[in-house]
């Protein structure tokens, strides 16, 4: 039996006005003053609360009832003529304010006759239709037959017997965003995720880990990989990167450079020994193989100060001085240590040797299958991140393509990109990252290759990678301008839900997009072990008995930019 709590009042397009009626304990409607009824079922009386923000009420529709998120609870005060007033203190009487309860709501789905439940809604009820307290089978009904498999994020808010099971197919495969301020739980729910992921037989995810917090946070799963001890060697990028690292496009000698570098670059390739016993049918400017670059800086310092003969003395060849700028930045690139694992790799450096970088980056190596691989890119420097990040991620695309072209079947990757704000951000001038995200973002779900970015500036991430997002986990947001992004994001039926992102609690979220039957607000289950992003605690190491400060430990592993194991 359902149980009217009030009625609607008032309509639009992407909100429900519901005013709720004084309760009357004999006809059994109505919501008492603790905003709490008890619903008859056939186990007897159960408990509902009513008006919470993040809580789901029925509307009666002619075939059905829509189901209703509530975004905000408010009281209204009845007006009261002039008139009356007058007439009331003439009288000598008081007048006893009349005030009303209001839910304000935004529609969800369709319950329909057989207990069926459909996203959106083709009618929308009238004013004075009635409105009904929901029980908590009802909405675990409408999770349960929604989610494949049983994978929960953690409790529901406000049901916290109640699982919160998501669509990780959904989640993954259309790309998600994990959106939050600092302090607001993203590493724990990162993490959480993430250990759940890692309960499957076979799964691989990459995770770009900017401050290496979760190197310790999946244990014997893991594969941890310090960037400095992984190479991405040059080889491996494709033309077009190459011509970014080397050449500036708005020289007046560029085209000449351009068209130089691709002429030396794709005879560097054909005739390097090992690619020719490799035996491929077509070898082009960007195949990934091997190459000596040392080999095409020595034509170009060549074709630089070529003379050639003349009339009565040897004059400039038609390529003097074209190439004295290019040279200045590949030496000023390959001088650079930072560029090392870029430039000068040990041990990736046959085209054989592919295959077994690929298998560390993918946790497939023969010693043991790691389902997830956490890249710690904390050591690496600023100028050398974006370069790193850009290749890894386009070689996975490529890789993922490839595979599915080979084998006809889908090799899903998960990559999870945290802190993305700082190298997927439209403004960035570095744009060789956002790029390669913006094609995973594009083009992924095609070949089983899915992006989650993760990050406390949503506003300043690429609006493209945004936009392709199916999902939206969203931790507490309290900054205006970075809410009012989100919503921009967020269809016109559930933008109300954003007035809920600043009062959310550390590890909770809302759940938006379509992993999820509904937007839902999640208790994220706590992580174990916990990634390593806790807040330093002042009073406690204040409160601490001096010690030595290790200044010159700590200079000495500045300089070196490594600490000493």
């Amino acid at each position: 039996m359902k149980h009217q709590i009030g009625k609607i009042v008032e309509v639009r397009g992407d909100q429900i006005v519901v005013s709720l009626l004084e309760f009357d304990p004999e006809e059994s409607i109505g919501v008492p003053e603790e905003m709490a009824v008890d619903v008859a079922t056939p186990d007897g009386p159960e408990n509902v609360l009513v008006g919470q923000p993040g809580s789901f009420v029925e509307l009666s529709l002619p075939n059905g009832t829509l189901l209703c998120l509530v975004t905000e609870t408010r009281m209204r005060e009845a007006a009261t003529a002039a008139s009356e007033v007058k007439a009331t203190a003439a009288e000598g009487d008081l007048i006893v304010d009349q005030v009303t309860r209001q839910l304000v709501t935004i529609p969800v789905g369709t319950l329909n006759a057989d207990g069926s439940f459909e996203r959106g809604t083709t009618v929308l009820p009238t004013v004075n239709a009635p409105v009904f307290a929901v029980l908590p089978k009802t909405i675990n009904h409408v999770y349960t037959s929604f989610a494949e498999g049983d994978f929960s994020l953690g409790k529901l808010s406000l049901l916290p017997e109640q699982e919160a099971k998501i669509n990780l197919d959904a989640f993954l495969g259309r790309h998600a965003a994990i959106l939050g301020q600092t302090g607001g739980g993203k590493s724990w729910t990162v993490a959480s995720i993430l250990q759940k992921i890692a309960a499957f037989p076979q799964s691989t995810v990459l995770v770009l880990d900017l401050h290496g917090e979760y190197s310790r946070a999946f244990g014997e799963e893991a594969e941890v990989i310090s960037a400095t001890d992984i190479e991405m060697p040059y080889w491996l990028m494709n033309a077009e990167e190459l011509l970014g690292l080397m050449i500036d496009r708005s020289e007046s000698s560029a085209p000449n450079q351009n068209a130089k570098f691709k002429e030396l670059l794709q005879d560097a390739k054909e005739r390097h020994p090992e690619n020719v016993a490799l035996g491929l049918e077509k070898i082009t400017i960007d195949t990934p193989v091997f190459f000596d670059l040392n080999s095409i800086i020595e034509q170009f310092r060549h074709l630089d100060t070529q003379m050639v003969p003349g009339a009565t003395k040897p004059v400039k060849g038609p390529l003097y001085g074209q190439f004295t700028r290019l040279l200045m930045r590949l030496e000023s690139r390959l001088n650079d240590r930072r560029y090392d694992l870029i430039f000068k790799p040990k041990t990736y450096n046959t085209s054989a040797s592919m295959e077994d970088l690929f298998r560390k980056l993918l946790g497939e190596e023969i010693a043991g299958q790691k389902k997830v691989v956490v890249l710690d890119l904390s050591p690496v420097p600023f100028d050398v991140r974006g370069s790193l990040i850009s290749l890894t991620l386009r070689c996975l695309f490529d890789f993922s393509y490839w595979h599915s072209r080979l084998t006809g079947e889908r090799y899903p990757i998960s990559v999870f990109a945290d802190e993305a704000h700082i190298y997927l951000s439209d403004a960035n001038e570095d744009q060789a990252p956002r790029e390669s995200a913006e094609r995973i973002a594009k083009e992924g779900r095609k070949y089983g290759i899915s992006l989650t970015v993760i990050s406390q500036r949503p506003r300043e991430m690429s609006s493209t990678i945004l936009s392709q997002c199916g999902s939206f986990l969203c931790l507490r947001i309290s900054n205006p301008d970075d809410q009012a992004y989100v919503r921009s994001l967020l269809p016109d039926s559930v933008r109300g839900i954003t007035s809920m992102f600043s009062s959310l609690r550390r590890g909770e979220a809302i759940l938006i997009g379509d992993s999820m039957m509904m937007p839902t607000r999640i208790k994220v289950d706590r992580p174990d072990p916990t990634p390593d992003s806790n807040d330093a605690s002042f009073t406690k190491i204040w409160g601490n008995a001096p010690g030595e400060l290790k200044v010159a430990d700590v200079l000495t592993a500045w300089r070196n930019q490594k600490v000493a194991r």
